[in-house]
């Protein structure tokens, strides 16, 4: 009878045992089959076949093309989905198979780039290939290494992709991807169409198949409200945006930090905004139109002697500086055996230097800003300062619109394909002998300065 006592408290004892572990909030499944979709009726267990719904033989096609895709993979690469360094453990999918795992690490674990070099944990991240080596007593990772037959390629801006055909150009070279290709910005996931242009990328593939995208420069949305004012007119966006104002418009900005000024009839300011990855942010354009009307003093420097210059179709004497009202501006440059130079003029802070070729772009620099970013129909400057600017100092002044017959668009200070050298030379010899006679002024100096650089060229 005491035997048979005996018996029966050690097996409530050991069914007790077993409920204060089946207790347990954080349960270790080190190294476990992984299925998310699964988590609320309970964890598969190792090897354990999931049962499916029926395919159509269509869809049953594509799933074998692609595990045959596969078939080359090594059952040790693991694509990184998760990096949860709080809770120290990895998820992640089988390239061979497809199927997630998840895998705890510690202080222990020895964490190594492709080369075998020590690396920090943060640096394994989402969309990385690696290899698990052995794991402890507990089932914890002792080293973790990234793969070396994956490449990555970092900072990429020029791609495209052709969902139809499944290609994914990088530069001029085309590789493949799979339904199931992973995209991430910061720990959200994307579809290929959720990516732009202004998006820099980390792509990451084995041979000529792409395995991840992360977005590691993303872009925001810049929201304008109250606009009327400044409707019709322009906003520049540090140096890469300048966009004609609509009401209540929005804007696609890679994500960062600009100044962004806006101008029309004489009212217009600038400001700092910062675009925050996927995040709107909002922009009141009545904050920026200050006290009007404002003028900004332009400076206008011509390549060609005794041309004439009309601002909204006035004749101007542009010996001095010329005092524009902010906002925009008809510029129109004619001399006698030179294509017509026609641009619009957009004024939008207090100082600019204009230097006018007659066949190619204007440029403007200065205290203020003097970088100057130039196509066929548009010269856009930013607010960087710039040693070796030209005399006189930029306002923020934008020119934009064609030029004559030629539709090129050279650089300042270039002159009509029309002129030999030695016409060239003669401008030059002449400007030169008039500065030897104390005839610096800023204009001209301006001039003799870009005539040089194109005689010695």
């Amino acid at each position: 009878m005491k035997i048979k006592i005996f018996h029966c408290l050690t097996l409530i004892l050991g069914i007790l045992m077993l409920a204060g572990c089946g207790g347990r909030s954080d349960p270790l499944v080190t190294g476990r089959y992984y299925n998310p979709a699964s988590e609320t009726a309970g964890e598969s267990e190792p090897g354990a076949e999931q049962e499916s719904a029926p395919q159509d033989p269509q869809a049953v096609e594509t799933t074998e093309l692609a595990e045959q895709a596969h078939t080359s993979l090594s059952a040790d690469l693991f694509l990184i989905t998760g990096n949860d360094m709080q809770s120290e453990c990895l998820i992640l999918k089988q390239l061979a198979s497809g199927k997630q795992y998840m895998y705890n690490y510690s202080v222990t674990t020895r964490f190594l780039d492709k080369y075998g070099n020590r690396a920090t944990v943060s640096y394994f991240e989402p969309g990385r290939i690696i290899t698990v080596g052995k794991k402890d007593m507990q089932g914890r990772l002792l080293e973790a290494q990234v793969s070396d037959v994956a490449w990555e390629y970092p900072g990429v801006t020029k791609y495209s992709c052709d969902e139809e055909r499944g290609v994914f150009t990088i530069a001029d070279t085309n590789y493949s991807y799979s339904e199931g290709l992973f995209i991430n910005s910061d720990g959200s996931m994307l579809g290929l169409s959720d990516l732009t242009a202004m998006d820099t990328l980390r792509v990451i593939g084995i041979d000529k198949e792409i395995y991840s995208i992360s977005v590691t420069t993303g872009h925001g949305e810049l929201k304008l409200t109250n606009t009327s004012l400044f409707d019709g007119s322009y906003i520049q966006v540090g140096s890469k945006i300048f966009s004609e104002i609509t009401s209540e418009m929005s804007l696609e900005v890679p994500e960062g930090t600009y100044t962004v000024a806006v101008a029309n009839n004489g009212w217009g300011g600038s400001t700092e905004v910062t675009i925050a990855r996927g995040q709107q942010t909002v922009l009141d354009l009545d904050t920026l139109k200050g006290e009007g009307p404002k003028f900004g003093s332009i400076l206008f420097a011509v390549d060609v002697e005794g041309a004439i210059l009309q601002i909204d179709g006035k004749v101007v004497d542009y010996s001095s500086p010329v005092d524009l009202q902010y906002g925009v501006h008809t510029l129109t440059v004619t001399a006698d055996s030179y294509d017509t130079y026609s641009k619009k003029l957009y004024v939008n802070s207090k100082e600019a230097t204009i230097v006018i070729g007659m066949t190619g772009q204007s440029t403007a620099s200065g205290s203020d800003t003097s970088k100057t970013e130039s196509s066929d129909d548009a010269d856009t400057t930013t607010d960087t300062a710039q040693a070796g600017s030209l005399a006189g100092s930029l306002a923020g002044s934008h020119s934009a619109g064609s030029t004559g017959s030629t539709g090129g668009t050279g650089t300042s200070g270039s002159v009509s394909n029309a002129t030999s050298e030695a016409e060239l030379n003669a401008i030059v010899d002449g400007l030169l002998e008039e500065k030897d006679e104390n005839r610096t002024s800023d204009y001209l100096s301006t001039i003799v300065e870009a005539l040089l650089k194109l005689k010695d060229n």
